[in-house]
């Protein structure tokens, strides 16, 4: 299990964070089709469809979804 930040545009703002037991080569994989065509003008998504494209290929494992990780500072 681990927490993985998604970039996907030039816009840090736009970052997502996933808790996941996926693998980058599998979160790579569902999701770099989609990102292509937009950047090439045949598509568009938002965060949220990122997201429910990696549940819907991935059932079965730990996929949760959050725009933002609070910080500690001590």
């Amino acid at each position: 299990m681990r927490v993985i930040r998604i970039n996907t545009t030039a816009y840090s703002k736009e970052d997502f964070y996933l808790l996941t037991t996926l693998s980058d080569e599998q979160i790579s994989d569902a999701l770099q089709g989609i990102i292509f065509n937009e950047r090439f003008g045949s598509g568009y998504y938002d965060n949220d469809d990122l997201f429910e494209v990696l549940k819907n290929e991935h059932p079965n494992e730990k996929i949760e979804m959050w725009n933002g990780i609070e910080t500690l500072e001590l």
